[in-house]
């Protein structure tokens, strides 16, 4: 059986084919592959949370515009971004670094540094993992746990008809921090220094994550990782649904709007396309809509910005110059290595 499927990445029909390889998961395992993370019963009121992440030299991390700390920094990072997708919070954490031989051992010290930064500030404990040689390419791999509430914990499917979709921050801002790094444009020091650390230095939404889950916000939810058009078509395929983006409605930085023409880089494709923004991306009920903005902002947080609504079907369009546009699974594919037309 061939792995590519209509639509699907080959990342997502690699997934699905592993999974039924596999098999479903045994007793005890709440949620297996599939979702942001995997979710163990405890036999009490919480659930386990647990994720793993990968960052391969020259897939997702250049060295030459990235110190090896703010490598560690972002590798945590992405692992967390799993868990606020869930509603959780942090627990422990295992490292495995694959070092090239041929690299001074010393500097494997840095990136322990900015991993240590964002252990300490996130309240995770990093209590052991492996190190090997890896020839010719660095790699850093985290498995994370954590934990959620057994009724509360927020997943990717549940999205219904009529549901409206938001994201908790404007978008863009890594992929276009990413372009500055690429092409060096002559940008305001200060409008280039707030794009490349959206992109090197992300920050995981655990707040709002804990808020939409203790508060029962959200229907479904997923973190920012690939681009909206592809993690959004997570959720739509997930609950069996269609969803319908506005591209006028689009909350898109005001950063990226000026930093567009000198990347020579159209804002609105950054924005639904670039990813690794880390954002959370929920589907919410209409009843709701009296309720989210409160919550947020009794929380100290910006309230979500709307995107779009949930509708019936199996696609997401995107709604520009009075067409539709189908845009389902459009981003990050490891297996292309590079971003899907």
């Amino acid at each position: 059986m061939p792995l590519e499927e209509p639509t699907l990445t080959r990342e997502t029909a690699l997934i699905e084919a592993l999974s039924r390889k596999f098999g479903p998961p045994p007793p005890g395992v709440i949620l297996g592959i599939g979702d942001d993370c995997a979710a163990l019963s405890l036999n009490g009121s919480d659930y386990l949370l647990w994720t793993v992440d990968t960052l391969v030299e020259g897939v997702h991390f250049d060295l030459s515009y990235m110190t090896l700390a703010q490598l560690g920094w972002k590798s945590l990072a992405v692992n967390l971004s799993d868990l606020a997708a869930m509603g959780g919070e942090p627990g422990l954490a295992l490292l495995s670094l694959g070092w090239p031989p041929e690299r001074d051992l010393a500097a494997a010290l840095e990136l322990a540094d900015g991993l240590a930064q964002a252990a300490r500030e996130y309240g995770v404990a990093i209590i052991g993992g492996d190190t090997v040689a890896s020839p010719g390419r660095l790699t850093v791999s985290l498995t994370l746990t954590g934990r959620v509430p057994a009724r509360q914990m927020l997943r990717r499917v549940g999205a219904q008809v009529g549901d409206l979709i938001y994201v908790t921050g404007d978008l863009g801002e890594a992929a276009a921090g990413l372009e500055v790094l690429k092409k060096r444009p002559d940008l305001d020091p200060e409008l280039k220094a707030a794009l490349i650390s959206a992109h090197l230095a992300p920050r995981p939404q655990l707040t709002a994550g804990r808020l939409l889950a203790a508060e029962g916000l959200a229907t479904a939810a997923i973190d920012l990782s690939d681009g909206v058009a592809s993690d959004l078509y997570h959720i739509c395929r997930a609950g069996g649904v269609g969803a319908v983006i506005p591209a006028a409605a689009v909350p898109i930085s005001p950063r990226v709007l000026a930093a567009g023409p000198y990347l020579k880089a159209d804002p609105l494709k950054l924005a639904l396309m670039g990813g690794e923004d880390y954002q959370l991306l929920i589907t919410s009920n209409r009843d709701m809509v009296p309720r989210l903005a409160p919550a947020f902002e009794g929380a100290g947080l910006h309230p979500p910005l709307l995107l779009g609504e949930i509708v019936a079907g199996d696609r997401v369009s995107l709604v520009t110059a009075g067409r539709e546009v189908d845009i389902s699974g459009v981003g990050f594919d490891h297996f292309c290595l590079g971003r899907q037309p």
